[in-house]
């Protein structure tokens, strides 16, 4: 098989089936050169390949650096105009994952039971995407490297602490790290493990509106009074304003659904010091959302792995999310031919 071939389909299988590459294999070549199976085996192989490189780079790096070569500033300026910030992304996107039917059907015929008595909840698999702005200004992502199981090699932590060591390791001065998140605990701790103390971490105010419109519609008697609170809820949290907004939660909205209005007092709460003067941030032309990482997990994953009635394998969505980091971080030409991009 050809490398060509292969890049073919490696290509293809991020916007296509892989039954609907195979259909375009035979169409252009008029052969039906391969099954769907061999090139989900073709993506897999690439992508531990791939997955190698990242392991070794990241290994070389850590055991040669200081651990603590670069250190950032606990405190930025965010609306400061001349402050240059590095921004860090961080998002997860889970898709459904396959449910190993016939092995726990095989298990109920072996132990005497009916298929009725287990219930088996299907897994989600998660695939986490960091974006880090490099000293150029440019974007790239990293994504953990994976073994044949679809089960990491490293940590997340340690491939961004590594790419942060090549990137800025040089500097003498602290860096003005500035990441802007959907609020995830588990995002400030791997923060934290990164770079020994906590960093400037910016609530976007893409996921704030979102959860405040989603809870909001179940927390409003009617569809007027939704509007009436959304606008002064929205308003005021636009400006960090995150005191008056509770206020006016607690004492002003009279909930249809007592569960979810704890739920979004407890929200603000947990994340008042995350809420930052968006309009302030805004005027000063500085990031305040997340649409550039909404973007790339759509790109790394949506796009092609949450069609309708698809369901995943950890090795197999992990693969293909691989190779799309790859891609968009211009590496797609040294990894399928690296003699030629040498």
């Amino acid at each position: 098989m050809s490398s060509r071939l292969q890049e073919f389909c490696g290509y293809y299988s991020n916007r296509l089936s892989y039954e609907e590459v195979a259909s375009l294999v035979e169409r252009v070549s008029g052969e039906r050169l391969l099954s769907d199976q061999k090139i989900g085996q073709i993506v897999s192989n690439k992508a531990l390949e791939f997955s190698q490189e990242i392991y070794e780079s990241t290994r070389i790096t850590l055991a040669k650096s200081n651990q603590d070569v670069v250190k950032v500033n606990p405190t930025v300026n965010i609306y400061q105009p001349e402050s240059k910030e590095i921004l860090l992304f961080e998002d997860g996107i889970q898709v459904k994952g396959q449910k190993e039917q016939r092995q726990a059907r095989n298990q109920l015929v072996r132990e005497g039971e009916s298929l009725s008595e287990l219930v088996t909840k299907t897994p989600a698999i998660i695939t986490d995407i960091v974006l880090l702005q490099k000293a150029t200004g440019e974007f790239e992502y990293i994504a953990a490297p994976i073994d044949a199981k679809g089960k990491d090699l490293l940590t997340l932590a340690s491939v961004v602490k590594a790419k942060v060591i090549q990137e800025y390791g040089r500097k003498t001065f602290p860096l003005n790290l500035v990441a802007i998140t959907d609020g995830a605990r588990t995002i400030r701790h791997r923060l934290l493990s990164i770079f020994g103390v906590a960093v400037t971490v910016v609530l976007d105010w893409y996921h704030l509106s979102k959860k405040l419109r989603e809870l909001m519609s179940m927390i409003a008697v009617n569809k007027l009074e939704k509007v009436q609170h959304l606008k002064f809820l929205l308003s005021h949290l636009r400006q960090g304003k995150t005191t008056v907004a509770l206020e006016y939660l607690k004492h002003q909205i009279n909930a249809k659904n007592l569960d979810k209005w704890g739920e979004l007092i407890g929200y603000l709460e947990k994340h008042q010091l995350e809420i930052i003067n968006y309009e302030c941030r805004r005027r000063a032309g500085k990031t305040i959302g997340s649409g550039r990482m909404e973007k790339a997990v759509d790109l790394t994953v949506g796009q092609r792995q949450k069609n309708k009635g698809m369901s995943w394998r950890p090795n197999g969505s992990r693969a293909l999310s691989l190779l799309k980091v790859a891609e968009l971080n211009g590496q797609w030409q040294q990894l399928w031919f690296p003699a030629l991009a040498a």
